[in-house]
């Protein structure tokens, strides 16, 4: 079973400004920094990226996912315009407040802020970051009458809860989660999702099928339908920004077949303790058990 989201990795223009705008605009601190393995790189084909640098963030306090930047130089990337991951969602106090607050920063307001149902529940704004990475800024009024109900943060700018992901064939999307993991699916439902209506210059009461795979700590991942223009996954070079890699923790005891490993952490007694896997859209995952993986039937 999925449990929770622990890291979204991000390739970075500019490391330093990136980092800085992260530091002075989602008050993000600075907690680790490395290099990618050359291992990691091939396992999400993006082998150029094999001993880039990177720095890892996260929220002041609450719950800590991290926003690892990653030294790229990929800048010809377009929110939505391409499958795989595509947006970031924060959770954040007060959508509102914020908008005023980054004007005139390194993140540039896109939408609302807007109620996403007539219930008024979630309030949320969508901001693009210093490296074209697409950020949906949301408020929940009443974490309980959600679907989802994350652990609440006490910074203004907390931690990621959903992460967003265009699909080519969303049902090829939702059999691998419901395939491997027991997690709860919810939909397809037609909704209307602005961000991409606009950049398919479609119109914006358009009705994109929609379905979203819950977590058992309150984190989620919304796997959207993307009409037939979106790039492909691997994207050609110069178009390979954004989000490049996210990383979750999982119950080995919810796993219900084998994973298709594109790279496997073994222990040294040869225990799986996680891996990459390369999902029907494209793209990557990195996954970590939270126990000893038990021997599973083979397909």
């Amino acid at each position: 079973m999925l449990k929770s989201i622990l890291m979204v990795w991000v390739l970075a223009q500019n490391l330093g400004l990136t980092q800085e705008a992260y530091e002075d605009y989602l008050d993000y601190r600075s907690v680790d920094e490395g290099v990618m393995s050359a291992e990691l790189a091939a396992a999400i084909d993006r082998p150029e990226l094999a001993d880039r640098r990177y720095v890892t963030m996260m929220p002041r306090s609450g719950p800590q996912v991290g926003l690892r930047l990653v030294e790229g130089d990929a800048s010809g990337y377009v929110p939505m315009k391409r499958v795989g991951w595509s947006a970031i969602e924060l959770l954040v106090k007060d959508p509102e407040q914020l908008e005023a607050e980054l004007a005139g920063s390194a993140f540039r307001h896109f939408q609302g802020p807007d109620f996403l149902t007539e219930q008024k529940n979630i309030l949320a704004m969508q901001v693009i970051g210093p490296n074209q990475e697409l950020f949906y800024l949301t408020h929940m009024i009443d974490p309980s009458k959600s679907f989802l109900q994350p652990q609440p943060s006490p910074e203004p700018v907390g931690q990621t809860f959903i992460m967003v992901m265009g699909s080519p064939d969303l049902e090829a999307s939702l059999s691998f989660w419901q395939r491997y993991f027991d997690n709860s699916v919810v939909g397809p439902i037609p909704y209307r999702i602005g961000v991409l209506s606009d950049a398919y210059d479609l119109p914006g009461e358009t009705l994109h099928p929609l379905a979203l795979v819950s977590m058992s700590d309150g984190y989620g991942i919304e796997i959207d339908q993307y009409p037939d223009g979106a790039t492909a996954v691997p994207a050609p070079e110069g178009e390979r920004g954004g989000v490049i890699l996210v990383s979750l923790s999982a119950d080995p005891q919810g796993l219900k077949t084998p994973l298709p490993w594109r790279l496997a952490y073994t222990s040294a007694a040869g225990v799986v303790e996680g891996g990459v896997v390369t999902l029907p859209s494209g793209a990557p995952i990195e996954i970590t058990f939270n126990a000893p993986i038990l021997p599973l039937p083979a397909d």
